[in-house]
């Protein structure tokens, strides 16, 4: 393992790490903002975590190599599973130390097309080689800038997920110039959805993203698998968050008066939204 890879793992440790605390004494985050400012600021937390590991990663070596570009091919959507090992066991060393939120890596090519996926079985299963048109490839590719995803619904991992992806550059790369591929981690948000459930105070917690798409839901039943994308857009506690705001108000969830607090997160380069609520009165 490369002193960058290493150092990317310890410097990015905060990605299991981050947990979602509410401090002892402290009002229920449905009865103050403040408490959902701090589900906020711990979301953050992770989502930069994410970005800095993919970010630091994306610099070593291994993974700043394309030899095996012409090995490409629908046959395994990407490159052999023997081949370019050594990027491939970077990949495999982020997942193996943050696997509970981090589903699988990814490296493309400049066009959009798989280079290479690990775990391979999520590669090799694929429907297609191009995923330019996924809002991840789209967004790091206008901006050669790490990027935070909305949720899609992944075709390696087939249930709701997001995607952090930062722009790779040649061995003598500056920033000036074109990128050589674009390096991308498919996060699980199971783990997520689970911490707000281990939460105490009763609250209803939720996250979405900056098309007010729900990312996780303390109250979901997590025996069943999610097999669509639900929209919270309609919420004004939603949009007031998305338009980063934070506060309070009552308005009907799901055919229930709630008193809701809210509060924006910022997710690079997008502001996301944590909602939290109870029952009224």
């Amino acid at each position: 393992m490369s002193m960058i890879i290493a150092a990317a793992i310890v410097a990015a440790a905060g990605i299991i790490a981050v947990a979602y605390v509410i401090p002892e004494g402290s009002s229920k985050p449905a009865e103050n903002p403040s408490g959902v400012r701090l589900l906020a600021s711990n979301l953050e937390e992770r989502i930069a975590s994410s970005v800095k590991v993919m970010s630091l990663t994306g610099l070593a070596p291994e993974v700043r190599n394309t030899d095996s570009l012409s090995l490409v091919s629908t046959a395994q959507m990407g490159i052999p599973q023997d081949a370019d090992v050594a990027k491939r066991q970077v990949a495999k060393n982020i997942i193996s130390t943050y696997g509970d939120d981090v589903a699988s890596i990814f490296f493309l090519t400049p066009e959009g097309n798989i280079y290479i996926g690990e775990p391979f079985e999520q590669q090799k299963q694929l429907p297609r080689l191009n995923y330019s048109d996924r809002d991840w490839y789209q967004g790091v590719s206008a901006t050669n800038d790490a990027y935070v995803s909305s949720v899609f619904m992944s075709a390696a991992i087939h249930e709701p997920a997001v995607a952090v992806a930062v722009p790779v550059y040649g061995q003598e790369g500056t920033e000036k110039e074109s990128a050589i591929g674009y390096w991308v981690a498919i996060i699980n948000l199971d783990e997520i959805e689970k911490g707000l459930r281990q939460l105490e105070g009763g609250s209803r917690i939720i996250f979405a993203d900056h098309n007010g798409t729900e990312i996780a839901d303390s109250a979901r039943d997590p025996s069943t698998t999610r097999t669509d994308l639900r929209s919270l857009s309609n919420l004004e506690s939603v949009k007031a968050a998305l338009a980063g705001k934070t506060g309070s108000l009552v308005e009907v969830v799901d055919g229930k008066t709630m008193k809701v607090s809210y509060a924006p997160v910022k997710a690079h380069p997008h502001t996301w939204a944590v909602v939290s609520m109870q029952p009224a009165g």
